[in-house]
């Protein structure tokens, strides 16, 4: 039995061949299972909002935090750009 190196030489390329497209594959997938599970998410949240019993939560609220006062007239200007005067 003689051995056939073109023949060989075929399959192993299309072995190598097979295995990118294997990885392309595999990525893929991971992809489409991440997207598919973000989809699952947002679908049972908006579930739950569109329910008949859903309450929204308020949001908690912060006191400001009074700004110190510096003296002199620069203490009556905002920082920031001035106005435009029309």
């Amino acid at each position: 039995m003689a051995l056939n190196f073109d023949e060989f030489q075929k399959v192993v390329e299309t072995a190598q061949q097979a295995d990118a497209v294997k990885a392309d594959l595999k990525r893929a997938l991971r992809k489409v299972t991440t997207t598919l599970g973000a989809l699952q998410a947002a679908l049972g949240e908006m579930e739950a909002v569109l329910a008949d019993d859903y309450v929204s939560a308020p949001r908690p609220r912060k006191p400001r935090t009074p700004r110190e006062a510096t003296e002199g007239a620069a203490s009556a200007k905002k920082p920031g750009r001035p106005k435009k005067n029309a």
